[in-house]
């Protein structure tokens, strides 16, 4: 009997454990590398944004669709862009979906002809609003990035 709560105890702790695992930011190769195999062209703007709190900005372009990738000074600065990017997609009175957790944010809307989507972990951010029947393939690009 002993044994078996050992046994019930450790599979226990292993299914705590592995629910707890937390999203990890991409470094700007990293997230460059997976856009480009995912036949992207990356181009990094970051001289074109006048906002200090921005360290690095690339904007992926696969010729269908356009996914911005932002990198913060700090989370505070990504939290705020994450809300403010959210609240402006609300202005269209349409409530989306979202996901949070300690680390990470996720909000999805769908609207007749329009998916948008932004994503945080950490101090980066991932955006984008493509036209509704991008939106499979969309998904599947930012769950390869991990976001």
């Amino acid at each position: 009997m002993k044994r078996f709560l050992n046994l019930f105890v450790l599979i226990l702790l292993v299914v705590i454990l592995s629910a707890c695992t937390q999203k990890k930011a991409l470094s700007t190769k990293e997230i460059s590398d997976k856009l480009s195999n995912n036949g992207f062209i990356i181009t990094d703007v970051t001289n074109q944004m006048e906002d200090s709190n921005i360290n690095y900005v690339a904007s992926a372009n696969n010729g269908k669709f356009q996914i911005e990738y932002y990198v913060f000074v700090d989370v505070d600065n990504a939290k705020k862009a994450y809300e403010s990017n959210k609240a402006s997609f609300e202005n269209n009175k349409t409530k989306g979906k979202e996901k949070e957790a300690e680390t990470y944010q996720k909000y999805t809307q769908e609207l007749s002809d329009t998916y948008n989507l932004i994503a945080r972990i950490d101090n980066t951010l991932i955006y984008s609003s493509v036209n509704i029947e991008y939106k499979k393939v969309l998904n599947k690009v930012i769950k390869d990035l991990g976001y």
